[in-house]
């Protein structure tokens, strides 16, 4: 019966089809500009904070002038605007270095923030990783607090509690929509999104909806340190001897001549802090709830991403790599050189092996290339999925809720894993300017 009448009226069935398509497509388009709004109010949130400058962001129900009161006392003696309107987004310039500033958006009660120190000063800086938070419940907030109350009961002295979030990218469920991040981002990390910069990862839930980009406001022309990416798809930032280089793993070119990867060979040769951190949603170098092994998990992003950016990154001397993604905790050996499956791993890829507590000597007291780097994944900091464990180049494998916490002070980085109830799972150390490990040749 179909093929008669298909046979007798194709180009009507054609059409057909094609409007339905049409009509679907419209819908969907219709339903993902719907979800990318949010109309609710918003509590100011800073973003691209850099050691002269800094973004205050916040949202209003209705229409009202966005005014800012700032200044390096609670006196608040200067002022920048913008006009009216609901969505509201005030560069504050000038700043000093090293400075706290206090301010108040919008008649919000007053807050404060820290700039960063002059890109490589030699002075103490404490990171705070969180991976796939975006699940709303318990487990988001018992995480949280933990890593807080760890950070209260370890004090650096009258420096802050840290000194900038790293945001590993999933950061709102299940489709990054806008009610979602103020459901599972803007509302749980309020208080903290008002005094310090979380640097954000673009994750595969937050490339679901349009929000990301909506709701962020990201170095483009290397105004937080590095050099101008163009995009805030992929940026870097400095914070005192540390470089901190962000990747989308998700939605851009991940081919080694691709745009990103050719910004990464810029900035890093352009580089010349002793530290080297980088930052990417999808691991190179899992076995949990996802497979790095595996070439058809997650389009092939963890095999493009080990494949063509760990050699830049390598040769630019990382330290750390961190990571989201597998709802799990992983940390591997001192590795270099490896950019194949886990049946590729050979001894010489291993610099150094360690458990809980290891501590990682590399030679150079700056940054070389080679030297070996760890790789994290911290994608636990609010959910938790199924995980087999067992690839060889991983020294720790934790299905727990947690977060990292990572110091950077002279010479020496400690980063630990942090559990739900504030207990220390894991920890390492990577020191520099010791042993006599040799750069390694990758061939």
């Amino acid at each position: 019966m179909l093929r008669t009448l298909w046979a007798r009226r194709p180009l009507r069935w054609l059409l057909a089809f094609a409007a339905l398509v049409a009509l679907w497509g419209v819908g969907r388009l219709t339903q993902v500009a719907w979800q990318s709004l949010y109309s609710g109010e918003r509590l100011p949130y800073l973003q691209r904070l850099a050691p002269t400058q800094v973004t205050i962001r916040w949202q209003t129900v209705e229409d009202s002038e966005g005014v800012v009161r700032y200044g390096p006392d609670s006196r608040l003696e200067f002022t920048a605007g913008e006009g009216r309107g609901r969505q509201h987004e005030v560069v504050l310039e000038g700043l000093h270095a090293g400075t706290r500033y206090f301010y108040a958006a919008g008649g919000h009660e007053p807050a404060s923030f820290v700039t960063p120190p002059t890109p490589g000063s030699d002075v103490p800086v404490r990171l705070w990783a969180i991976g796939d938070s975006g699940q709303v419940g318990e487990g988001l907030l018992a995480v949280r607090d933990a890593a807080v109350r760890w950070m209260e009961a370890n004090p650096r002295g009258d420096r802050p509690l840290f000194d900038a979030g790293l945001a590993l990218g999933d950061n709102a469920y299940r489709s990054g929509t806008n009610p979602q991040y103020q459901a599972a981002y803007f509302g749980p990390y309020g208080a903290l999104l008002r005094a310090f910069m979380f640097w954000p990862a673009y994750g595969n839930h937050d490339a679901r909806r349009w929000t990301y980009f909506r709701v962020m406001t990201l170095p483009e022309n290397g105004e937080a340190g590095g050099i101008p990416s163009g995009t805030e798809h992929w940026y870097a930032f400095d914070h005192g001897p540390v470089h901190v280089v962000v990747l989308d793993s998700e939605a851009s070119d991940r081919a080694s001549d691709g745009p990103m990867l050719q910004w990464l060979r810029e900035d890093l040769a352009a580089n010349r802090l002793p530290w080297l951190i980088a930052v990417m949603h999808h691991p190179p170098c899992t076995d949990a709830s996802h497979r790095s092994d595996d070439p058809g998990d997650s389009g092939g992003r963890m095999r493009d991403m080990r494949e063509n950016a760990l050699p830049i990154l390598e040769a630019g001397g990382v330290d750390l790599v961190l990571s989201g993604h597998s709802h799990s905790y992983e940390r591997s050996h001192l590795l270099d050189c490896h950019y194949g499956t886990s049946d590729t791993l050979v001894p010489g890829m291993v610099m150094a092996r360690g458990g809980d507590g290891a501590v990682f000597e590399k030679p150079s007291a700056g940054r070389a290339a080679h030297e070996g780097a760890v790789y994290v994944v911290a994608g636990s900091s609010s959910k938790l999925d199924s995980a087999e464990f067992g690839h060889p180049a991983i020294a720790a494998s934790q299905r727990r809720l947690g977060s990292v916490v990572i110091d950077v002070a002279g010479k020496r980085l400690d980063a630990r894993f942090i559990d739900s109830e504030g207990s220390v799972r894991d920890r390492f150390a990577i020191v520099k300017g010791s042993g006599t490990v040799r750069p390694n040749v990758c061939r």
